[in-house]
């Protein structure tokens, strides 16, 4: 193999091992989108990337759940619950940045009916009750006048039986 060739080769492989060691960001993630697109993002991420993102929406920081509907714009199927879940969990969290993600339109992936209505699979929240109520404690400190309809209508998904 010549001298440049093998240069190359290696210069590829650092990059490569560089590029899947860096901590996925919020930042980095949303330049990403917005360069090549949602689901070309999503779909280059492997599971253990994914499943990194998610636990990052689920703790409720802000910056992540300010992502998920732009990730959700590539997503489908399994993936695209997986984004309603998350802002689910990051509900009693961080309840604002939530209403800032949800779907104005009501849609079936981040939309009001299907956040506010703790969609999750099997046990994966084990008290409902605890988890309702401190949703909708989170929700009530929610101030912000152009958040309030969206608010209204999340406290009354709660509130269903």
């Amino acid at each position: 193999m010549k001298r440049a060739s093998c240069f190359a080769l290696v210069l590829v492989l650092a990059c490569s091992a560089a590029n899947a060691s860096a901590p996925l960001n919020p930042s980095a993630l949303a330049k990403q989108i917005d360069n090549e697109g949602a689901k070309a993002t999503v779909n280059k991420m492997s599971e253990s990337e994914w499943d990194s993102v998610l636990t990052h929406i689920d703790s409720g920081k802000t910056a992540w759940v300010a992502l998920v509907p732009k990730l959700a714009e590539g997503t489908d199927g399994g993936n695209s619950e997986d984004l309603g879940i998350g802002l689910a969990y990051a509900l009693p969290k961080n309840a604002k940045a939530v209403l800032l993600a949800i779907d104005p339109n009501n849609g079936p992936v981040l939309g009001v009916s299907r956040v506010c209505s703790a969609p999750f699979i099997e046990d994966t929240v084990p008290d409902i009750p605890a988890y309702i109520k401190h949703a909708k404690t989170a929700l009530t400190k929610v101030r912000d006048p152009a958040l309030q309809e969206v608010k209204k209508a999340c406290l009354a998904e709660l509130a269903k039986p």
